[in-house]
């Protein structure tokens, strides 16, 4: 690795849209191995301060944004029920967290909020580097992760086909498919069990290239890549069996119907959605899981300009 400073394409990440395919193949990605690799030298963030302003409670994203500061030498600081220390009814109340958050030597801020426009708001009050941990419909790190991971898994990503499977309406799948869009024929069958694709972001993709059509979960037969994303209370996916509606089990026979080199993955822990009866290589979501640590080291290294990595 060579010793000058890194420096990211921009200060703050917002959006998925904000990423070009060169940034992620050529840098990112080869960091984030590199990284994995164990190729950096310790302590390149000693006394540099990472803090998870979470409005949502969240475990894989903030835990491994902790741990990819915490590797590379720097410290992290959280809170995950924010409205009750930091309430959102004041105009400027972002702008005066984000100004007292620098004054207090933190480096970069890691927001998660549904509220509109807060995460760009923070973005904009410029106090220090801002990264979008999961607005109301994106979620950046988590589409880089995932791509990275269907490039590992695959060898590639152009030419894929993926089932997205359970809930599309969610940040996790409109943040994955406007990345899916920097890459060439595409294709997506949407399989709903609760909601449904949000517009804008199918018309975003289709415009790019990308194909998307609602199907069945037949569709999975033909997937090079199985993306689920259930509902995250047991509430709602009981109520959605009570009707008929989410009764998926990845049991031999799901496993059955995928062609042996198609991968399952899963951004989130599991929570009672999508019961996992089986043991097989074609699971992916522990591997996904790991590579988000790299990736979010990787983004870190680049936003905060650390050398020598």
């Amino acid at each position: 690795m060579g010793g000058d400073t890194q420096i990211s394409a921009f200060r703050h990440l917002i959006s998925t849209s904000q990423a070009d395919r060169p940034w992620l193949e050529d840098e990112i990605f080869p960091l984030a191995e590199r990284l994995k690799a164990g190729k950096a030298p310790g302590g390149v963030f000693t006394g540099r301060a990472l803090y998870c302003l979470f409005y949502e409670p969240s475990f894989l994203t903030r835990t491994s944004f902790e741990r990819a500061i915490d590797l590379l030498g720097g410290s992290a600081h959280h809170t995950e029920d924010a409205s009750q220390f930091f309430p959102v009814k004041s105009p400027s109340f972002i702008d005066n967290i984000m100004s007292m958050l620098a004054s207090l030597h933190i480096d970069i801020v890691v927001l998660r909020s549904s509220e509109p426009r807060i995460v760009e708001r923070a973005a904009e009050a410029d106090a220090l580097p801002i990264i979008n941990g999961g607005s109301s419909d994106d979620h950046p790190t988590q589409a880089i992760t995932d791509i990275h991971t269907i490039g590992l898994e695959l060898g590639g990503v152009d030419g894929v086909t993926v089932a997205v499977v359970g809930r599309p309406d969610h940040r996790n799948v409109s943040a994955l498919l406007r990345g899916l869009a920097l890459f060439r024929k595409v294709k997506v069958h949407v399989v709903p069990f609760s909601g449904q694709a949000d517009p804008d972001v199918v018309l975003y993709c289709q415009e790019r290239g990308v194909q998307i059509e609602e199907a069945g979960i037949e569709a999975v037969r033909e997937a090079d890549v199985v993306y689920l994303n259930g509902p995250r209370t047991l509430a709602h996916v009981q109520f959605l069996r009570a009707r008929g509606g989410f009764n998926l089990r990845i049991d031999s026979g799901f496993m059955a119907m995928l062609k042996p080199h198609c991968v399952i993955l899963d951004p989130m822990q599991r929570s009672g959605d999508f019961p996992i009866e089986v043991q097989d290589r074609r699971l992916a979501y522990y591997r996904q899981a790991e590579n988000s640590l790299y990736v979010r080291m990787a983004l870190l290294t680049k936003m905060l300009g650390a050398s020598g990595v």
